[in-house]
């Protein structure tokens, strides 16, 4: 398998992946890079298409390399659903749609619902561990009081897990409330 794209790099970004067919290309390394299964009868031999899908060698049934992923179907391109998914993985703030489709040149409702698409992708299980050293730079508790200031104090935890990052959370806003 070749380079796993990790960075926050937009214009590496760009440099990697400059089509439709560049993204076909990795998104079938990714997807058959333990071989190729069909998923109709079993069989392990395929033919691979200019596009990258997959044909069964004994029942001909044909898998593109978008199929059961979150980029099947989508009606722009792979290429700006990639930069998509990019731009929402990396972005400190919250996007909408509305800004999707004005900034990549797609319908509002098409945007709308492929980020709900993506955002279900990226939900965490409630058992996953957050690996490496986690920063939250932003924690956001109702508005603007005028007039009042709030020290916080940052510290240094062991455990990363969803469970107690949530618990650390609702102790700092239960003492904002105070």
């Amino acid at each position: 398998m070749r380079y796993i794209f990790k960075g926050q790099n937009l214009l590496e970004l760009a440099e990697y992946f400059k089509s439709n067919q560049n993204c076909l290309d990795y998104s079938a390394e990714i997807k058959w890079a333990n071989g190729y299964i069909c998923k109709k009868c079993g069989y392990s031999n395929s033919q691979t298409r200019k596009n990258q899908s997959r044909t069964c060698s004994k029942c001909s049934h044909t898998e593109s390399t978008t199929a059961n992923t979150l980029f099947h179907k989508v009606k722009f391109g792979v290429r700006k659903a990639f930069f998509i998914c990019f731009e929402m993985s990396t972005s400190t703030k919250s996007l909408s749609a509305n800004y999707i489709s004005v900034r990549y040149g797609v319908i509002e409702k098409t945007a709308r619902l492929f980020m709900h698409k993506v955002r279900e992708s990226m939900k965490s299980s409630m058992n996953s561990p957050m690996n490496g050293i986690v920063h939250v730079d932003e924690f956001v508790v109702g508005g603007k009081e005028e007039g009042k200031v709030r020290r916080m104090y940052a510290m240094r935890i062991e455990n990363y897990s969803h469970k107690q990052l949530k618990t650390i959370f609702k102790s700092i806003f239960l003492t904002l409330l105070q």
